[in-house]
């Protein structure tokens, strides 16, 4: 007889907790009106990875295991936090970013796929330099992701990265202790004169500048605007190269002879933003599109006067 309580017991304790299998399904059913499958999918692995470091065949061959309460406490509260739109990057609280894990929280962009391209870009461009003691300036770095991809793939570069916002270069510098790169965090606004020693010159500038212009808010979905930085995103609808042409001027000053500028854009400014560094003389600018087709990358060299400056002979100064 009280084995038989035992057995009833124990079948229904466990009838309360939730399978793998189970909670798969759960996500499916109430995240579907919002998310499509694949992403959904994507969702579910990815929490399964962050919670328990389960690859998906991991998850697939563990569906009728059933989770414990605080496990399933885990699941239950990111479902929440998903149902209301927040980004899947902030509720496991980091992303990874060619090959780096980065911290990620509200007050600070979520790297993106295209500016994962552009660093791909850079480094397979300048594998020439891999091993020099080259100078490379990130302009707005955010969560540091552009800076921290230049010091991995170029680990004898003196690094920079330029953030106005403090939560956003607190994130930074975390990333950079957590990924053991060394890389250079200062607060400073390059919409302003930058507060620049005279020696300060640089191989490379890049810069994920703000190009979405306002009116476009309307249209991006609500896990975009609802919670990430606007400050990160928009720019006025009347002057949508604004950040483009500081950064057009600070690379006129700081970019060494035969120096390159890389800067991701707007894929609809395009030929305004090319047209934009050739009217500030820089040379041979071209546009890149990214893996979808898009108009999404500037390409640019030293300015042609910046060049003459920096090798006239001293007798014709």
């Amino acid at each position: 007889m009280l084995a038989k309580l035992f057995i009833f017991y124990f079948r229904s304790m466990n009838k309360e907790k939730k399978s793998v299998g189970e909670m798969v399904l759960l996500f499916h059913r109430e995240l579907k009106s919002r998310y499509p499958d694949t992403e959904i999918k994507a969702i579910i692995y990815c929490l399964f990875d962050s919670l328990m470091g389960w690859s998906r065949a991991t998850v697939q061959l563990n569906k009728a295991k059933l989770l414990d309460k605080q496990n399933e406490s885990y699941f239950q509260d990111a479902l929440r936090r998903l149902q209301t739109g927040e980004p899947i990057q902030y509720i496991i609280g980091s992303t990874d970013f060619c090959g780096l894990i980065l911290k990620v929280q509200p007050g600070v962009l979520i790297p993106r796929p295209e500016t994962e391209e552009l660093a791909i870009l850079i480094t397979r461009e300048n594998q020439h330099i891999r091993n020099q003691q080259v100078s490379i300036l990130d302009l707005g770095t955010g969560s540091g992701c552009l800076a921290l991809a230049m010091k991995k793939a170029f680990p004898l570069a003196d690094v920079t990265g330029i953030e106005k916002f403090p939560d956003a270069l607190l994130i930074a510098t975390q990333n950079a202790l957590v990924n053991q790169l060394e890389v250079t965090f200062r607060k400073d606004d390059f919409l302003k004169p930058l507060s620049f020693e005279k020696h300060e010159i640089y191989d490379i500038i890049v810069s994920n500048p703000p190009y979405i212009p306002e009116h476009e808010r309307a249209n991006m979905s609500s896990h975009v605007v609802d919670y990430e930085p606007e400050h990160a995103l928009f720019v006025p609808d009347n002057h949508p190269l604004l950040f483009f042409e500081a950064i057009a001027a600070i690379a006129k000053e700081r970019l060494k002879p035969n120096g390159l500028l890389y800067v991701e854009i707007h894929e609809f400014h395009g030929e305004e933003t090319v047209d934009l560094f050739r009217k500030e003389g820089f040379k041979t600018v071209e546009l890149i599109r990214d893996g979808f087709g898009n108009n999404r990358f500037v390409k640019a060299s030293t300015p042609f006067q910046k060049f003459r400056d920096r090798t006239r002979i001293p007798q014709d100064r």
